[in-house]
Order: structure tokens, then C-alpha cells, then sequence
């Protein structure tokens, strides 16, 4: 069982209690924080968790730092490092040309050689004179204080989403970089494009000579909106990517393997998927999530917490959840999944382990999709999770897990609709459309039926995505939800309804 206790406090621990609650300043010090730690259980051990950076904007992606401090990226734009002891904050870089529209700056990775090498390699879009966004590998060089020097070593086609990306650099010394298949289906399995894929460069940003594709930066294809890559400790790459309306997945990377989006989503266990799988060889993942969950940064651990040894740590955006992925022996396989933090911090951005085995989680609810009740005052926010102790054999609970039954009206809808449309159907303004002054949903239940079976994607490139995996009774439930509570129609959909939509449509 895992839950959430306060630490008690006495007149002596309330006292501490206000003392680290203030923040303050000191000269040559930015945004420092102390803040008291909460503790929280596993089966057998418990954690401190406890907040060292507040008020950042979008912390993207984290690296533990040759000076044991911790390295991020800030959407607008920023290089920063933490000194994840006392909540320091000094600024490396301020990058000029990133655009920022949904994007900005993302990913991070820091030169293995860094004593003899001082090279930090970023990844931020741009937008260019003619209007046409394109995604930049650039490096710079760090010269004891600041970030200088940038170089550009590769440049590829950008998007308003769907851009991915990560970066991480392998034991042979190529850089990995994860990249979003740009809402452009038909280049995504072509080894000449570089968007749906995880690309290898050398250092210097050329193309490896034993690359599977010659010429090509290719290294994998077949992926949707990847935002983890992590290594393991023999040398497995694993890759977590939104799905589409099924099947988030994390996949273990083969030199030149196809993982088949678009045709295929999770596991080809539709008609169509089968078919494709049958002329088209594509590796399947480890691990699927339907309802989607938005996977994001990923690491992997075998600290000195014993429930997360030998595990893929992930975090979530929708689901705003820490994924615990345990692995087989071998690293090649999840086994085990477990799910911490639901909905306690919001959205879930990245995850940093350091060598101590402390975990550090970033939030993400300062950027252009919030959830419900967030941003909190103090977000963004940077959070530590360290081991604190050992529970007694004789409290320790047994970690039992409840069958929750169908879903509801209201469940499917939170599951499917909600993290777009938002709870109360208001939507994204410039994104998504509101529900609750929608024609369509109030329109015509032939039309509507038909448009959420086949989805569509508009001129901008949002969309929606076909709903037609759904059962007849799961769509007739979360459409009449949304049709009669959201659109304030009052005519309900029936199964019937749906079954007959799908009859003419074949």
C-alpha cells in the first residue's frame, strides 16, 4: 500500500516547519527554497519527498551534472543548474531564436569526456524568416560559468507539435535523438525523412558510416510523439511515445526496426494492424496503455530504493503520474508496473536519478495544456524523492489491487475526451474546440457518430483521432456523456445508433 502522511509536527517541528517554508535571497543566488520534506510509503521502504526548486517555466528536460548539481532546460528558452542542496539556481544560457509555441526549448545532454570535453548539446525549434519551424541540434561550450560558442550540427523539419524529442548520448559516443512524427503519416516509415524516428549522429553531427541506412541519420522508425529515451546499464535503449487515441507505448530500440505507426498502434491486434504486420516486419512494444497516459521523460534506476532496482522510471503528462517499470534480468522486457503520485503534483515532465539514488521529478503545468486545478502558486517545480528508512516488517501492508469494474459515462470521458476538451469541455483556446458550443455536438447524431468513428485532422494539424476501436456501448455511453451534459442536448446516443453507423460506413 502506498500513501501520503504528513510528518508530525510538535511546537519544536513547527517552528522548523515555518523557518523552511520561506524563501529567500541571497547575493548570487537565484530562486532559492527550502521547503520540508512529506514522507511517503512503499511496501517496504520509505521516501522524503520534498520540493528544491519552485517557479520555473516548463522545466523541459534534467541531467545530473559533472558537479553533482542538476543541469534543465526551461521552455522559454533557458540553460540553468540546481544545487538540489540548498535550492541555488544559476543561469547558463539564454537562447534567442527558439520559438515557442506549444515548444521552445526541450532536450539536453552533456559530452560523456567532459573534463577534457565541456560540450552541452540542445534541441529547440526555431522559426525561420519564411515562416517554416524547423527543430536545431546545437552545441555549445561551457567555459566554467556560461554557455558559449554555439555551433549548429544538424537541422530538421519542425512542427506546431508533435516534435518529439530527446537526446541521449550512447557508450560508443552517438548522440540519440528522439524525434515526433510531425502529424506527416506519409514520410514517417521512410528512411530518407527524419520525423517519426530516433536518429544517430556522431558528436560532431555527421552521419555514423554503420548506420543502417547509408547517408541517412536513421536509426529506427515507426514512432508517434517520442519524449523518453534512456539507456539502461548494459546498453538497452528504450523509447515511451504518446499514442494516438490507443496505445501509448515504450518500445526497446533495434538498429533499423520498424515499429509501424502509422499503421500500427500498441500491439496489431486489429484487422488492418495484422494485415500491415503480416507483409511489413515491425517490432511490437514492451508495454501499451489504453486509455493513453502521455508517457514523457524516462530514466532508469537500480538505486537504493528496492521496490524501483532494475526499473524504467517514466513520467506521465495526462495520466500526471510516476511510472514505475520494473525490467527482467536481462533489460529487455517490463514486468511489473507500478504507479505513484496520481494526480498529487499535476503534469509530470522528466525524471533525473542521481548517483546517490535520489529520483528528481519536474512538473509541467505552466505550459499550454494545464490540467484541472493547476498551476499551483509555486509552479513549476522541481521534486526529490530520496530513500529515508526502512518499515517495519510488522506495519508493512500488502499492496492489493481492486477491480474497479466498467468504466462510466464519466470515467470514459476523463479517459478519452478530457485531457483536450478539458472536465468541463471548455477545451484549448487555438487547440481544441470547446464541447459546450459545438455544432457538431449538437447537431445531426448520423454525422456525429460517423465523425467520431473515422476522427479527423484539421488544416492546422490538430484533429482528432478515430475513436473506432471503442465498443458500441463505450461509444453510445462517453458521446451521449458529452452530447447531453456538455452540449446540453437533449437527445442521448443508443447503441443502436452506433451499431447502424457502422454498418453503412462498411
Amino acid at each position: 500500500m502506498r500513501k501520503r502522511v504528513p510528518l508530525p509536527i510538535g511546537w519544536v517541528g513547527l517552528l522548523l516547519f515555518l523557518i523552511a517554508s520561506v524563501s529567500f535571497r541571497v547575493p548570487g543566488m537565484l530562486n532559492v527554497r527550502v521547503e520540508p520534506a512529506e514522507s511517503y510509503t512503499l511496501d517496504s521502504t520509505r521516501l522524503d519527498v520534498k520540493t528544491v526548486a519552485v517557479n520555473l517555466n516548463v522545466p523541459w528536460d534534467m541531467v545530473w551534472g559533472p558537479d553533482n548539481w542538476i543541469w534543465f532546460t526551461e521552455q522559454d528558452g533557458k540553460v540553468r543548474r540546481l544545487n538540489p542542496e540548498t535550492g541555488q539556481i544559476i543561469d547558463l544560457l539564454q537562447i534567442g531564436d527558439y520559438y515557442r509555441k506549444r515548444l521552445g526549448l526541450a532536450s539536453m545532454v552533456l559530452h560523456p569526456d567532459w573534463k577534457k570535453t565541456p560540450q552541452v548539446f540542445i534541441n529547440y525549434t526555431h522559426i525561420q524568416k519564411d515562416s517554416v519551424i524547423v527543430s536545431k541540434l546545437v552545441r555549445y561550450t561551457y567555459n566554467g560559468k556560461i554557455l558559449t560558442h554555439p555551433t549548429l550540427l544538424y537541422q530538421i523539419p519542425g512542427y506546431l507539435g508533435h516534435n518529439g524529442s530527446r537526446l541521449v548520448i550512447s557508450k560508443d559516443r552517438k548522440l540519440l535523438w528522439a524525434t515526433g512524427d510531425l502529424k506527416q503519416h506519409e514520410t514517417i516509415l521512410e528512411p530518407n525523412a527524419t520525423n517519426g524516428k530516433v536518429l544517430r549522429l556522431n558528436l560532431d553531427g555527421t552521419i555514423p558510416a554503420d548506420n543502417p541506412f547509408p547517408g541517412s541519420p536513421v536509426w529506427s522508425m515507426g514512432f508517434r510523439v517520442p519524449q523518453g529515451l534512456a539507456y539502461t546499464d548494459n546498453g538497452n535503449l528504450f523509447i515511451a511515445e504518446h499514442g494516438d487515441a490507443t496505445d501509448d507505448e515504450v518500445n526497446r530500440v533495434v538498429k533499423g526496426a520498424s515499429y509501424g505507426w502509422p499503421h500500427i498502434a500498441g500491439f496489431s491486434d486489429l484487422p488492418g494492424e495484422e494485415r500491415y504486420a503480416a507483409e511489413h516486419p515491425s517490432v511490437f512494444p514492451v508495454k501499451a496503455w489504453t486509455p493513453t497516459i502521455a508517457p514523457a521523460g524516462m530514466d532508469y534506476y537500480n538505486g537504493n530504493i528496492p521496490e524501483w532496482k532494475n526499473a524504467l522510471l517514466l513520467t506521465t503528462l495526462k495520466d500526471q503520474s510516476l511510472r514505475v517499470l520494473r525490467l527482467d534480468a536481462r533489460r529487455e522486457t517490463i514486468i511489473d508496473e507500478q504507479i505513484h503520485f496520481s494526480k498529487q503534483f499535476g503534469r509530470l515532465r522528466d525524471v533525473c536519478v542521481s548517483p546517490s539514488g535520489a529520483v528528481y521529478i519536474s512538473t509541467s503545468n505552466r505550459d499550454w495544456n494545464p490540467p484541472a486545478n493547476f498551476p499551483l502558486p509555486t509552479d513549476d517545480r522541481i521534486i526529490r524523492i530520496s530513500r529515508a528508512g526502512v518499515i517495519p516488517k510488522a506495519a508493512r501492508v500488502a499492496n492489493v489491487q481492486k477491480n474497479t469494474g466498467p468504466q462510466s459515462a464519466a470515467l470514459l470521458y476523463a479517459s478519452y475526451c478530457a485531457s483536450c476538451h478539458k472536465p468541463d469541455g471548455r477545451g484549448v483556446p487555438g487547440s481544441f474546440p470547446s464541447l459546450l458550443t459545438s455544432a457538431r455536438l449538437k447537431g445531426d447524431k448520423k454525422a456525429l457518430i460517423a465523425f467520431v468513428l473515422q476522427g479527423s485532422q484539421s488544416a492546422s494539424g490538430e484533429g482528432m483521432p478515430a475513436f473506432s476501436f471503442m465498443t458500441d456501448a463505450q461509444l453510445a455511453e462517453v458521446v451521449s456523456y458529452a452530447r447531453v451534459n456538455l452540449a446540453k442536448e437533449a437527445s442521448a446516443v443508443s447503441v443502436e445508433e452506433i451499431k447502424q453507423v457502422r454498418i453503412d460506413k462498411k
